[in-house]
């Protein structure tokens, strides 16, 4: 594959410290589309060594675990989804807020999955660690929430978790397994078919209004 060949070398251990960054943001890629392809239970560690060129050994010196992977993968693409709400700013908030979300799809796939992830795996300091990580970006969202409306701190962080829920439940209800997603083509079961975008949005904006109004 093309992604092997840009890994540094493929098998050849990697020396310097630019070495290792490539290498590990290489991994990330790829397990990034490996996770959405095959979510994550029917995805395993030998799957990413065997997409990036790297022996299972060479891959556990940088990921000990499934988890601890996606979590590396999770934080890459929440902190550009938070930086990019960031950059718009209080002023962009609501009417550019669900573009925003929409314009990540990498971060709400793997927002979807996330529950599961961590349900096994993980050491107690290793969730403490992330947790930490999930309120300190969720914290800069709520100081934008805040500073569009005025609500105090825990009104917006309620407005997040909810905002998270719908788009938990939106995901999975717009992406069945493929055995449910043929059967929804065809009739008379095609009114079960949910297109993502657009579901998520209606949510959104029944949330957002009712977030202003309180």
């Amino acid at each position: 594959m093309v992604l092997k060949h840009r890994l540094c070398g493929g098998k050849q251990r990697a020396r310097t410290e630019s070495d290792k960054a490539l290498r590990e943001q290489q991994i990330l890629d790829a397990a990034e589309r490996l996770f959405l392809e095959h979510r994550f239970h029917g995805l395993t560690l030998a799957d990413v060594a065997r997409e990036t060129g790297l022996t299972k050994a060479a891959l556990y010196r940088y990921f000990r675990s499934k988890e601890l992977l996606f979590i590396a993968v999770y934080r890459r693409a929440m902190s550009g989804w938070v930086s990019d709400v960031e950059a718009v700013g209080p002023d962009g908030f609501p009417n550019q807020f669900v573009d925003r979300i929409l314009a990540h799809p990498v971060f709400c796939g793997l927002t979807a999955i996330l529950h599961i992830a961590l349900e096994t795996g993980l050491r107690e300091e290793e969730a403490r660690e992330f947790k930490l990580f999930l309120l300190s970006q969720s914290r800069r969202l709520t100081a934008v929430f805040a500073a569009a409306t005025g609500q105090e701190e825990a009104a917006c962080f309620r407005y997040l978790m909810q905002c998270q829920q719908a788009l938990i439940g939106c995901w999975h209800m717009s992406h069945p397994p493929e055995p449910a997603r043929k059967a929804m083509q065809v009739e008379p079961l095609t009114v079960f078919q949910v297109e993502f975008s657009d579901t998520l949005g209606n949510h959104l904006s029944v949330l957002t209004e009712a977030f202003i109004r309180q």
